[in-house]
């Protein structure tokens, strides 16, 4: 039971970073910009989905994230970081029309909003990665 809170408090806390740093333009989405910050090592840490098709895009991604020791952070469904992210498409707030996929985000730098300890809990999760 413990294991079912913590796994929620991760994706809690972690949506809220990936969140706000998309609201203060500091999240990079998409293959081309995730690779972009990871090399110009402007990335703190990248959003993997396990569910993506393309196994050389995470391939490519997870290789590129070693090289510049960026840590990779891995989501079960591209759908959720899809929501995450709206490009889902939404009729209310509880009811979903179209669901789509992210596959990567990176992360450049946390938003003015996260709190310390938000921000305290996201580094020592990462740095475990």
């Amino acid at each position: 039971m413990a294991e079912v809170e913590q796994l929620s408090e991760e994706l809690t806390t972690l949506k809220r970073v990936v969140q706000t740093s998309l609201h203060r333009g500091q999240l990079s989405k998409g293959v081309h910009e995730v690779c972009k910050a990871i090399e110009s090592k402007q990335a703190k840490f990248v959003v993997l989905a396990d569910d993506c098709n393309e196994e050389s895009y995470k391939k490519l991604v997870v290789a590129l994230a070693k090289q510049f020791q960026i840590p990779v952070w891995k989501v079960e469904k591209g759908a959720l970081l899809g929501e995450w992210i709206g490009i889902s498409k939404f009729l209310t707030k509880t009811k979903k029309i179209k669901s789509r996929k992210c596959s990567s985000v990176a992360v450049r730098d946390f938003a003015i909003e996260v709190s310390e300890a938000e921000k305290q809990f996201v580094e020592d999760k990462i740095k475990g990665l």
